[in-house]
């Protein structure tokens, strides 16, 4: 538990932080899937998992305040994503991890695009005022954004950040 609070208060400043204001569909710029990814590897897909959609649900209450989308889309989507890395990726290599992050980051881009195109049919887009539906091809749009925004972060930081925490590790024991 003090796990998924740790890495999950770290995902939403992080995350709250480094937006910048760059959103596509209300999805934001996203460097911060680096922390639940090292968790996910570190300790597992629950703590990845779960660190994210606290995470998540946090930052989205500050950003855009919508909670019944954050739980709706944000929650379920980070989750999964995150459980798939950690539970994927339990013997850690190189290989795999990349495997679980593609696949994990694939399927949670999938779930965001799908679930604001359904989101959008009723409701306003995080930063907008009005309701615009979106049209059907939104979601493979939503889905790439998102995919395309996230994975170098996890390709290019993850690997080094699991290296460094489970040398350090290795010389404090």
């Amino acid at each position: 538990m003090s796990l998924i609070i740790v890495f999950g208060t770290l995902y939403a400043v992080v995350g709250y932080f480094t937006f910048f204001g760059i959103n596509f569909y209300g999805v934001r710029f996203w460097p911060a899937v680096v922390i639940p990814a090292t968790a996910a590897v570190l300790f597992g897909g629950k703590v990845g998992g779960a660190s994210a959609a606290l995470g998540i649900f946090v930052s989205d209450v500050l950003s855009h305040g919508i909670v019944i989308l954050s739980l709706t889309v944000g929650v379920p989507s980070n989750f999964i994503a995150f459980y798939i890395i950690g539970r994927f990726c339990r013997r850690y290599s190189l290989k795999r991890y990349i495997v679980s992050a593609t696949l994990g980051l694939l399927v949670g881009s999938i779930i965001i695009g799908l679930g604001l195109f359904l989101w959008s049919q009723a409701f306003p887009l995080p930063f907008t005022t009005n309701i615009t539906p979106l049209a059907l091809e939104a979601i493979f749009s939503i889905s790439l954004w998102t995919f395309v925004s996230e994975i170098p972060f996890l390709y290019l930081l993850v690997p080094p950040l699991v290296k460094a925490i489970k040398g350090r590790a290795g010389e404090i024991i």
